[in-house]
């Protein structure tokens, strides 16, 4: 640790006594161990756990004057080394920033150190749900803020499409609101546009009423793929008519997942998942049709593996069963050339006509989405041996680019790559579009003027350079 970090560390301490951890204590190894994938378990000076906005601007002014890099983490769920972790900086841990509240008009106010499992669980029980993610620890503030794929794109759009205010502590420490009244560019570049203009402490989202679904999660012989892929293809082409039809299909060495679920729990069961239910490949009803809230689906659907060291990579395509097929191909052949990586799979996630509509109607967003049935493809590598982080990333980064150009090729590429499955080379910000790049570069510029958060952040997908440097070098 360097003089200056000890130092600042100090004067944290002396501010924020009992809420300081440093290498010497011994809850230290926990709170550096807490992200999901061991590659971010990076060792900071220290940890600072503010309990509200005005300790967070303190903090910033704090790092602000002594020039030290720093990072901020909600969940931990970020795949990436050094975009919610820092080697011999400071991290700043949301997750005292916990409040949950309802005001007169439905909106929920929720601090950003929350995570979905406790969102799900407190509106439940006021007869509520919010669009949100499909897994229950992930933090709510890093998957608004990158866009956030829900469980029911075509309901209500993205999950950042609900928010209706964000409350965000700037560089210079002051504390401000951005809605569609006030700061509304701020507002705009906020969502999608990730940590690049402040630290959002609190979003306000829509509610609406409790969602009753019907639900399945089926696991098939890999050997089926053709047919599972087929049915997937039919689901996302149903998707585009039927807004109540949800959906993923995750492909992995030794089995196909599959959950499909139907935002009314009294209809007739759905073509689309009757199709899922008689392929000839199904081996296990992992969740036979069950009746539930989006609290109980989320419990289902979200298991997450043991702790490894695992990135993620993204891109984004139109639909279509031969390519399906195709990237199916490329994959097997990734899996059967790159020995480093222990389990290497994809994700096909869907997003329909109707769900980039939706964010239109509510005030639009920085994505850039093309208003076109798409998939957006989660390619996940996990691996054991910290010596061969350098050589699974560039196989993923292999992989990606191959399914990238396949698609090229076949002119089903669309340029958006999503936010929350990206890897730090990818070009996120540049692949919303010339526009919106723009409007986040000017926002940058008239929130931050000084660029705090592009010179001392200490990684993420940031303005100071849309492709974000690797951690990972030869």
């Amino acid at each position: 640790m360097t003089t200056a970090a000890k130092t600042i560390c100090g004067l944290l301490d002396s501010a924020f006594p009992g809420r300081v951890t440093v290498p010497s204590d011994t809850q230290y190894q926990s709170q550096k161990c807490l992200p999901w994938c061991q590659n971010c378990w990076l060792p900071a000076a220290c940890f600072v756990r503010p309990q509200n906005s005005k300790d967070v601007a303190e903090i910033i002014k704090t790092v602000k004057r002594a020039d030290i890099k720093f990072a901020i983490r909600s969940g931990g769920h970020n795949f990436n080394p050094g975009f919610s972790s820092v080697d011999s900086g400071v991290l700043i841990d949301l997750r005292d920033l916990n409040t949950l509240e309802i005001d007169s008009d439905g909106i929920l106010q929720a601090g950003a150190g929350n995570t979905w499992g406790d969102v799900y669980t407190f509106l439940e029980k006021k007869g509520l749900s919010a669009i949100g993610g499909r897994q229950s620890d992930v933090g709510i503030s890093g998957y608004l803020l990158g866009g956030g794929m829900p469980a029911f794109p075509n309901l209500h759009g993205l999950g950042v499409d609900s928010v209706k205010n964000f409350e965000v502590v700037l560089a210079d420490s002051t504390i401000i609101n951005a809605n569609a009244r006030e700061n509304t560019d701020l507002y705009r570049a906020l969502k999608g546009g990730g940590s690049n203009f402040g630290v959002v402490t609190r979003f306000d989202i829509q509610t609406y009423p409790a969602i009753y679904l019907q639900y399945n999660v089926l696991m098939y012989h890999p050997s089926g793929f053709e047919e599972a892929l087929h049915a997937t293809v039919e689901a996302q082409e149903s998707m585009e008519t039927d807004p109540k039809l949800g959906m993923f299909a995750g492909v992995n060495p030794t089995f196909i997942a599959i959950g499909i679920y139907y935002a009314d729990s009294e209809a007739e069961q759905p073509k689309a998942i009757e199709n899922f239910i008689n392929l000839k490949s199904l081996m296990q009803a992992l969740v036979p049709t069950t009746k539930g809230t989006i609290k109980s689906l989320v419990e289902a659907i979200g298991i997450l593996g043991p702790s490894t060291r695992r990135l993620t990579a993204t891109t984004t395509t139109k639909v279509s069963y031969n390519f399906y097929i195709q990237v199916h191909n490329l994959w097997l052949d990734s899996v059967r050339r790159h020995t480093k990586i222990s389990n290497l799979w994809y994700n096909i996630q869907p997003t329909s006509t109707t769900a980039v509509q939706l964010g239109e109607d509510q005030g639009g967003n920085s994505l850039g989405l093309q208003k076109v049935p798409q998939t957006w493809w989660s390619l996940v590598a996990e691996w054991s041996e910290e010596s061969d982080d350098t050589t699974v990333a560039h196989e993923l980064e292999e992989l990606t680019e191959n399914v990238s150009r396949l698609a090229k090729e076949q002119g089903l590429y669309l340029d958006f790559k999503f936010m929350n499955d990206a890897e730090f080379s990818q070009n996120v910000l540049s692949s919303y579009g010339m526009e919106n790049m723009k409007r986040l570069q000017e926002a940058s510029a008239k929130y931050d003027p000084d660029q705090l958060f592009q010179k001392l952040q200490n990684s993420g997908f940031l303005l100071r350079n849309p492709q974000a440097p690797s951690r990972y070098t030869d």
